[in-house]
């Protein structure tokens, strides 16, 4: 539970549930916090004064600034004899809930492609001031039909500033009796585990309502970054092998862009999603510490219609070097890798492309 300090009163802001032991985030503008948690062992969710739980860092203050994040944050649970937690936090109360509505994940609503919250203007605004795009768009997975279980869902994860709209010419060709597509839309300016962690919050309310046992994600340029951090996660959970995945990417960034490193380095005010596309990044490095399993199908779509460029570590598809899209490891875990004449984003238009996706997707389809 996050507590914000306003002058002499504590403000519940926000929280998150978890069943296991493993790592919070919270998306907050700079301020004074104050974080705790308990065990609820009767599933109430009201705390008692028998239960385990504790501070961070024995109640005191936390104050975040602009643009800065904090990873050193832990929080261990303690005997109810050695802490108590003076908020006595009712997280069923009507209050409690109103506070809370933000950021809207949504998980389901059906829109078309033209929804006025996929705008350019949004996408944008997602990059470059992520918090407000949260507050003010919500973001989500989207369906453009009512969920169909005979159907395979079609997850696409668009790029930096990107919106659902770059991916009409592929829908328009889409086999619309087998698949049924599903957008993801988040603000691309957000730490890129943050963006992951927003994919798979809005797919778990999603899959704990309509159950499938085929899923395909496609992701463009930064987005296959975080898909590959949603396949992960996939793999990491679903440990009997139930879920069958087809996965491709378009032009993914794979090794990062020589731009963040500048951006980083002398922007006036760092984007935080740079952080995590400077070349061989720690994100990126732990993207490919999980081998993909079985029963996922990646193929990688690189393309290649560009020039030298030598902000982008030589020849690109003028926006990404050739060297990132094809970075070892990547290909290593790919089944093919396949090359299109076509620039970083018109290969969300290319007929070729376009093409060979639908024969993966029939084939990915008409396995048993």
């Amino acid at each position: 539970m996050l507590y914000q300090i306003l002058g002499n009163e504590k403000k519940l802001v926000a929280y998150s549930i978890h069943h296991s032991p493993g790592t919070f985030t919270f998306i907050r503008l700079p301020g004074q916090y104050l974080i705790a948690a308990f065990e609820d062992t009767n599933e109430d969710l009201v705390y008692q004064p028998t239960e385990y739980a504790s501070y961070v860092d024995g109640s005191t203050v936390i104050s975040i600034k602009q643009d800065e994040d904090r990873f050193d944050l832990n929080l261990t649970l303690k005997h109810p004899d050695a802490v108590t937690l003076t908020e006595a936090p009712d997280l069923t109360s009507p209050a409690t809930t109103a506070q809370l509505d933000l950021p809207r994940v949504q998980a389901g609503e059906i829109v078309t492609l033209k929804d006025k919250r996929f705008s350019k203007k949004n996408g944008q605004l997602g990059l470059w001031r992520p918090i407000k795009f949260l507050r003010k768009v919500g973001g989500g997975v989207f369906f453009l039909e009512p969920f169909d279980p005979e159907k395979i869902p079609l997850i696409f994860i668009h790029g930096v500033g990107g919106n659902p709209e770059h991916w009409t010419s592929i829908i328009q060709r889409l086999d619309r009796t087998r698949f049924q597509p599903w957008l993801f839309f988040y603000p691309s300016g957000l730490r890129l585990n943050m963006c992951t962690e927003f994919l798979v919050r809005s797919l778990s309310k999603v899959y704990v309502q309509d159950k499938f046992k085929k899923v395909v994600v496609v992701a463009h340029s930064m987005g296959g970054l975080v898909s590959r951090s949603l396949v992960n996660t996939i793999v990491k959970k679903d440990v009997n092998q139930k879920l069958q995945v087809l996965f491709l990417t378009l032009s993914t960034p794979w090794g990062g862009h020589q731009a963040a490193q500048i951006g980083v380095d002398h922007a006036p005010a760092v984007i935080p999603s740079w952080i995590d596309m400077i070349p061989n990044s720690p994100f990126q490095r732990e993207l490919f510490a999980t081998p993909l399993s079985d029963h996922v199908d990646y193929y990688l779509f690189f393309s290649f219609k560009g020039g030298h460029n030598p902000f982008t570590n030589g020849n690109d598809d003028g926006t990404v070097s050739l060297v990132s899209q094809l970075k070892l490891e990547a290909q290593d875990s790919a089944i093919k890798t396949i090359g299109f004449n076509e620039t970083h984003d018109g290969i969300l238009r290319s007929q070729h492309a376009i093409k060979k996706i639908g024969t993966l997707l029939t084939e990915f389809a008409n396995r048993e």
